[in-house]
């Protein structure tokens, strides 16, 4: 297969699918205003189940193999976030709540959606559990941090482990942790329960896919160098960030994956953030749109950049 073949076979149907879910939103065909119905499938049944399989299936050898791959992801994220809320605070002038949630927004790949069918495409089905773990890493500590800075906005003081506990308790962050435990203790799942799941499952990808495209249809767009400062840094820093840690920690192909997961666009959970804590959110919704729109060139970039790592 040819790279163009490649590049075509890997994010086509991630902007198709989103196109699609976009389309619905702006047609009013599915309401883009209320989706915590469809939200709640992705979030707390499809991708879960996804997740757990992919965590559970995979041996413990294979799983202790991720370290170096999770201490990446991780480092790049905490990077990006601290530095995005680091400048919203200190040149941007924005409150606190708004710099989390653009700080999440900046940080968080939306592994997930778009991350799970890019990365099956170049790396083979058995990769889906490095999609796993990234989704891992955002849940337990990107999406807590952020949870916690909302919390204590309001001065009025707030219970750490109370947050800490919401955040931790959610199944995108449960399903991971419980895949990893059975692998990490060889238990393998029960056929059936482990046939449920993969049907639950199967449509994780294709269905979050169409919900971000949703997502994106009720944001307005209002573009400023603030937007274009926080793009930059989900889209071109945050791969820049996560490729110089993978090339000393990683061989060739994982150090690939790491570059893939933190270079697909921003996640959405900025904005469900904000609609649910009643923060504006015409920056975070662009941000969102932008990052979505450029990483058609940065993933490219990415692939076409990255094809020839291949050291052992």
């Amino acid at each position: 297969m040819t790279e163009t073949m490649t590049i075509l076979a890997s994010l086509a149907p991630v902007f198709l699918v989103m196109a699609l879910g976009y389309a619905a939103g702006r047609t009013k065909t599915f309401d883009n205003h209320n989706i915590g119905s469809l939200n709640a499938l992705v979030m707390d049944f499809a991708l879960p189940a996804a997740l757990f399989t992919a965590m559970a299936q995979a041996s413990r050898e294979a799983m202790m193999a991720q370290v170096e791959l999770a201490l990446v992801l991780l480092g790049a994220m905490v990077a990006a976030y601290g530095a995005t809320y680091f400048v919203e605070r200190a040149w941007f002038g924005s409150d606190r709540r708004q710099s989390a949630l653009v700080a999440l927004t900046a940080s968080g790949p939306n592994v997930g959606s778009a991350g799970l069918p890019i990365v099956a495409v170049l790396f083979s089905k058995s990769a889906s559990i490095s999609v796993a773990v990234a989704v891992a890493v955002a849940a337990i500590v990107v999406t807590p941090l952020s949870l916690l800075l909302l919390e204590s906005a309001d001065g009025k003081g707030v219970n750490m482990l109370t947050v800490l506990k919401k955040a931790l308790l959610q199944p995108i962050v449960i399903a991971p942790v419980l895949g990893l435990a059975c692998s990490l203790a060889r238990l393998m799942p029960p056929p059936l329960v482990e046939s449920t799941l993969t049907l639950v499952g199967q449509g994780a990808s294709g269905t979050a896919l169409f919900l971000t495209g949703l997502v994106l249809s009720a944001q307005p767009f209002k573009f400023s160098t603030n937007v274009g400062w926080t793009v930059t840094m989900k889209n071109v820093l945050q791969p820049l960030l996560a490729a110089a840690l993978a090339l000393s920690l990683l061989d060739g192909t994982e150090a690939r994956v790491a570059v893939m997961l933190t270079a697909v666009p921003s996640g959405a959970f900025g904005v469900l953030f904000a609609i649910r804590y009643d923060v504006a959110s015409a920056q975070i919704g662009t941000m969102l749109i932008t990052s979505t729109l450029l990483s058609a060139i940065t993933l490219t970039a990415a692939i076409l950049l990255s094809s020839g790592w291949s050291w052992a």
